[in-house]
Protein backbone atom coordinates (compact mmCIF):
# COMPACT_ATOMS: atom_id res chain seq x y z
CA UNK A 1 0.00 0.00 0.00
CA UNK A 2 3.10 2.35 0.68
CA UNK A 3 4.57 1.24 -2.26
CA UNK A 4 1.28 2.94 -4.60
CA UNK A 5 0.97 5.67 -2.17
CA UNK A 6 4.52 6.71 -2.73
CA UNK A 7 4.22 5.75 -6.31
CA UNK A 8 0.91 8.38 -6.66
CA UNK A 9 2.48 11.09 -4.79
CA UNK A 10 5.62 11.00 -7.10
CA UNK A 11 3.26 11.05 -10.36
CA UNK A 12 1.55 14.05 -8.80
CA UNK A 13 4.63 15.79 -8.09
CA UNK A 14 6.12 15.22 -11.40
CA UNK A 15 3.39 16.27 -13.20
CA UNK A 16 2.76 19.84 -11.54
CA UNK A 17 6.57 20.11 -11.83
CA UNK A 18 6.31 20.12 -15.84
CA UNK A 19 3.78 22.27 -15.90
CA UNK A 20 1.03 20.16 -16.68
CA UNK A 21 -2.37 21.33 -16.71
CA UNK A 22 -5.89 20.17 -18.19
CA UNK A 23 -6.56 21.89 -21.05
CA UNK A 24 -9.84 24.14 -21.29
CA UNK A 25 -11.72 26.60 -23.95
CA UNK A 26 -10.49 30.13 -23.98
CA UNK A 27 -12.17 32.50 -21.98
CA UNK A 28 -13.57 35.84 -23.84
CA UNK A 29 -12.98 38.84 -21.52
CA UNK A 30 -16.01 40.72 -19.78
CA UNK A 31 -15.95 43.52 -22.26
CA UNK A 32 -16.20 41.27 -25.43
CA UNK A 33 -19.25 39.10 -23.65
CA UNK A 34 -21.46 41.34 -26.59
CA UNK A 35 -19.96 42.19 -29.84
CA UNK A 36 -20.84 41.74 -33.25
CA UNK A 37 -19.25 38.96 -35.35
CA UNK A 38 -18.02 39.70 -39.48
CA UNK A 39 -16.43 37.99 -41.76
CA UNK A 40 -16.71 37.05 -46.25
CA UNK A 41 -17.55 33.73 -45.38
CA UNK A 42 -19.77 33.24 -42.55
CA UNK A 43 -21.01 29.70 -42.64
CA UNK A 44 -17.33 28.68 -43.21
CA UNK A 45 -15.09 26.63 -40.89
CA UNK A 46 -13.59 28.95 -39.29
CA UNK A 47 -16.39 31.28 -38.56
CA UNK A 48 -18.55 28.20 -36.91
CA UNK A 49 -15.89 27.29 -35.04
CA UNK A 50 -15.22 31.23 -33.68
CA UNK A 51 -19.03 31.03 -32.98
CA UNK A 52 -19.08 28.17 -31.24
CA UNK A 53 -16.76 28.82 -29.05
CA UNK A 54 -17.93 32.09 -28.63
CA UNK A 55 -21.83 30.27 -27.68
CA UNK A 56 -19.70 28.24 -25.47
CA UNK A 57 -18.29 31.01 -23.90
CA UNK A 58 -22.04 33.11 -23.76
CA UNK A 59 -21.19 35.58 -25.77
CA UNK A 60 -24.00 37.72 -27.13
CA UNK A 61 -23.59 38.16 -30.92
CA UNK A 62 -25.63 41.16 -32.03
CA UNK A 63 -26.37 42.05 -35.63
CA UNK A 64 -23.34 43.66 -38.03
CA UNK A 65 -25.46 47.05 -38.01
CA UNK A 66 -24.74 47.57 -34.43
CA UNK A 67 -20.57 47.72 -34.72
CA UNK A 68 -20.74 51.23 -33.50
CA UNK A 69 -22.28 50.32 -30.13
CA UNK A 70 -20.60 47.07 -29.27
CA UNK A 71 -16.72 45.40 -30.23
CA UNK A 72 -16.42 43.66 -33.27
CA UNK A 73 -14.37 40.87 -34.10
CA UNK A 74 -13.44 41.04 -38.15
CA UNK A 75 -12.07 38.22 -40.04
CA UNK A 76 -9.88 39.85 -42.57
CA UNK A 77 -8.54 37.70 -45.01
CA UNK A 78 -7.75 33.31 -44.16
CA UNK A 79 -5.40 31.31 -46.73
CA UNK A 80 -4.81 27.53 -46.35
CA UNK A 81 -1.15 26.72 -48.23
CA UNK A 82 0.58 23.81 -49.36
CA UNK A 83 4.75 23.61 -49.35
CA UNK A 84 6.59 20.72 -50.67
CA UNK A 85 8.82 19.90 -47.69
CA UNK A 86 10.81 16.73 -48.50
CA UNK A 87 10.45 14.66 -52.27
CA UNK A 88 10.41 10.72 -52.85
CA UNK A 89 13.38 9.52 -54.73
CA UNK A 90 11.35 9.63 -58.57
CA UNK A 91 10.77 13.17 -57.44
CA UNK A 92 7.22 13.41 -56.19
CA UNK A 93 6.29 15.44 -53.18
CA UNK A 94 6.18 13.18 -50.04
CA UNK A 95 6.04 15.76 -47.33
CA UNK A 96 3.86 18.73 -47.13
CA UNK A 97 3.67 21.72 -44.69
CA UNK A 98 -0.07 22.86 -44.55
CA UNK A 99 -0.18 26.23 -43.39
CA UNK A 100 -3.26 28.22 -42.10
CA UNK A 101 -2.96 32.11 -41.47
CA UNK A 102 -6.00 34.46 -40.34
CA UNK A 103 -5.43 37.69 -40.09
CA UNK A 104 -8.26 39.75 -37.85
CA UNK A 105 -9.42 43.11 -36.17
CA UNK A 106 -11.29 43.79 -33.18
CA UNK A 107 -12.87 47.27 -33.28
CA UNK A 108 -14.32 48.74 -30.18
CA UNK A 109 -16.79 50.93 -30.35
CA UNK A 110 -14.20 54.43 -30.46
CA UNK A 111 -12.94 52.87 -33.45
CA UNK A 112 -10.14 51.03 -32.00
CA UNK A 113 -8.41 48.22 -34.14
CA UNK A 114 -6.42 45.80 -32.79
CA UNK A 115 -4.69 43.78 -34.92
CA UNK A 116 -4.83 39.56 -34.36
CA UNK A 117 -2.69 37.43 -36.68
CA UNK A 118 -2.42 33.63 -36.51
CA UNK A 119 -0.20 30.93 -37.99
CA UNK A 120 -0.69 27.45 -37.86
CA UNK A 121 2.02 24.90 -39.51
CA UNK A 122 1.41 21.45 -39.75
CA UNK A 123 3.01 18.34 -41.59
CA UNK A 124 1.70 15.99 -43.88
CA UNK A 125 2.90 13.14 -45.41
CA UNK A 126 1.79 12.04 -48.51
CA UNK A 127 1.49 8.12 -49.87
CA UNK A 128 0.30 8.18 -53.34
CA UNK A 129 -0.86 4.32 -53.35
CA UNK A 130 -3.31 5.50 -50.37
CA UNK A 131 -4.78 8.13 -52.09
CA UNK A 132 -8.20 8.29 -50.90
CA UNK A 133 -7.23 7.66 -46.97
CA UNK A 134 -4.45 10.48 -47.41
CA UNK A 135 -7.33 12.56 -48.57
CA UNK A 136 -9.43 12.31 -45.58
CA UNK A 137 -6.69 12.62 -43.27
CA UNK A 138 -5.57 16.62 -44.88
CA UNK A 139 -9.28 17.51 -44.17
CA UNK A 140 -9.07 15.71 -40.60
CA UNK A 141 -5.97 17.88 -40.17
CA UNK A 142 -7.52 21.23 -41.61
CA UNK A 143 -10.04 20.82 -39.39
CA UNK A 144 -8.28 21.13 -36.30
CA UNK A 145 -6.27 23.55 -37.99
CA UNK A 146 -9.37 26.09 -37.60
CA UNK A 147 -10.49 24.37 -34.62
CA UNK A 148 -6.80 25.52 -33.33
CA UNK A 149 -7.09 29.13 -35.20
CA UNK A 150 -10.38 29.50 -33.76
CA UNK A 151 -9.27 29.34 -30.03
CA UNK A 152 -5.60 31.22 -30.85
CA UNK A 153 -8.36 34.04 -32.14
CA UNK A 154 -10.25 34.26 -29.12
CA UNK A 155 -7.24 33.78 -26.69
CA UNK A 156 -5.68 36.91 -27.99
CA UNK A 157 -9.01 39.15 -27.29
CA UNK A 158 -7.05 39.01 -23.25
CA UNK A 159 -4.28 40.81 -24.84
CA UNK A 160 -7.01 43.46 -26.50
CA UNK A 161 -8.62 43.26 -23.07
CA UNK A 162 -5.14 44.19 -21.36
CA UNK A 163 -4.51 47.01 -23.66
CA UNK A 164 -7.22 49.05 -23.11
Amino acid sequence: MKKYLALLMLLAISLTGCGFHLQHEPEVPAQFMTMSYVSSDPYGRLSRNIKELLTDNKVILVDNGASDKYPSLRIVSEGLSRDTISLYQDGKAAEYQIVLTVQAQMVLPDQQIYPINVRIFRSFFDNPSAALAKTAEEKLIEDEMYKQAAKQIIRKLKSVNAVK
